[in-house]
């Protein structure tokens, strides 16, 4: 008889001497007081039986949902030190509550600058390890926020990256930032990647602005193009502060909604028209927030491939489309996505254009004050293979990051 079953048994009987009832002791023909109480007692039984069956099994669930790892592969933490340049530089006041704005559209909320605030969530969320990325957002950083020039600029934000890192060892990962248009920055990046410092190195999806904005296709970024090729690393692209069309869409904070998403989806098409991909056909890059607006795209960049400018007379040169494939089968071969959305129609969309080893998971969380918790949720509920949901949550980061062949520090803990 187990625990629960005795307890129950003495409790029916302590009911019946409260009413007077002497327990038989001898078999024979029960009462029909008794055989009620025989049959709750066995209900009751039964019935705590069940109420543990189910809290044994959504405890089983529960620790195994708290002892994956998940691999944030999209985060941004911003330390005290740079905090404090928000405060001189870019209107941050510290005296007033959170969250606050600048007249440039740059948001301050509590997940963004306060670092032991935003590791608690993402601990609580159940993320096991992120890895941290200013967004490439060098230029904003130098001229703005730093004041310094760039290669100044990458030594503040390594430094400020590592110290975080060395705070919290077994929940951060950093990347490597460069400035994909000044080749001298490769001397910056190439000891913390040929050192398992760095897992990635960080990019912008394009420099400056206005007539005056640079994309990646420029010849400019060719130098680091080969650099990630032969090291065998990934190129992490986030589009900047101000992005393409940044005039037009001040109103309803449309930069963050459609600007920005825009950004990094004509990069990526322009990368892929001008060859980069056939010029380099082992590099790997992740186009970050699902890929900008490429899902629904895709198509028509492969009808755009086929016209070209056939049967054009004395076609312009240098707009003549360069690749050598479809559009759409580079998303299969040398370009990934992650899943900061969040939606689940996007979700399955970019596992469709990009097969499922080629999605990882990312939040955005910190400028973004959601809890990473809702992209959880959003593979949780969209994905139904468990295996899927593993190849998201970190296989497929594990692998193309090379976490696992990286120094110690860089690990996720083991589940």
């Amino acid at each position: 008889m187990t625990f629960m079953a005795i307890v129950c048994n003495k409790a029916l009987d302590r009911r019946q001497a409260q009413q007077g009832v002497v327990p038989r002791q001898s078999v024979g023909r029960l009462s029909d007081h008794e055989q009620n109480d025989t049959e709750h007692r066995a209900y009751l039984i039964e019935t705590v039986s069940n109420i543990q069956s189910f809290h044994f099994e959504e405890l089983q669930m529960t620790q195994s949902k708290a002892t994956r790892t998940i691999i944030d592969t999209h985060r941004h933490i911003f330390g005290p030190k740079l905090r404090q340049k928000f405060v001189e530089n870019i209107g941050l006041d510290d005296s007033k509550p959170l969250p606050q704005a600048n007249a440039g559209e740059m948001f301050f909320y509590r997940e963004s600058v306060d670092v032991d605030y935003s590791m608690e969530i993402q601990r609580q969320s159940g993320v096991t390890l992120c890895v941290n990325s200013y967004g490439g957002e060098i230029d904003t950083f130098a001229q703005n926020i730093i004041k310094a020039s760039t290669i100044d600029t990458l030594k503040f934000l390594h430094d400020e990256s590592f110290e975080l890192r060395d705070r919290f060892p077994k929940d951060i990962a950093c990347m490597a930032n460069a400035h994909a248009l000044e080749e001298n920055t490769r001397d910056v990046i190439d000891p913390l990647i040929s050192n398992k410092e760095a897992c990635c190195i960080s990019i912008s999806s394009s420099y400056g602005a206005g007539p005056d904005q640079i994309f990646l296709d420029s010849p400019k970024a060719d130098w680091l193009w080969e650099y990630a090729q032969d090291k065998d690393v990934l190129v992490h692209i986030h589009p900047p502060l101000v992005a393409i069309g940044a005039v037009a869409m001040q109103q309803y904070r449309l930069n963050e909604a459609l600007g920005r998403p825009f950004d990094t989806a004509l990069s990526a098409a322009r990368m892929i028209y001008s060859g980069v991909f056939d010029r380099y056909p082992k590099l790997k890059v992740l186009f970050v927030h699902m890929g900008g607006a490429l899902a629904p795209l895709v198509c028509r960049l492969d009808w755009n491939w086929d016209l070209n400018y056939k049967g054009i007379q004395n076609p312009p040169i240098q707009k003549v489309d360069k690749n050598l494939r479809k559009p759409s089968e580079y998303f299969k071969s040398n370009i990934y996505v992650d899943t900061m959305g969040p939606s689940a129609i996007c979700l399955k969309a970019m596992i469709e254009m990009c097969g499922i080893d080629r999605v990882l998971f990312g939040t955005d969380f910190g400028p973004v004050p959601m809890s990473p918790k809702v992209h959880i949720d959003l593979v949780d509920d969209t994905i139904t293979d468990a295996g899927d949901r593993d190849k998201i949550f970190s296989t497929n980061t594990l692998a193309v990051l090379r976490l696992a062949e990286s120094a110690p520090r860089l690990a996720p803990r083991a589940a």
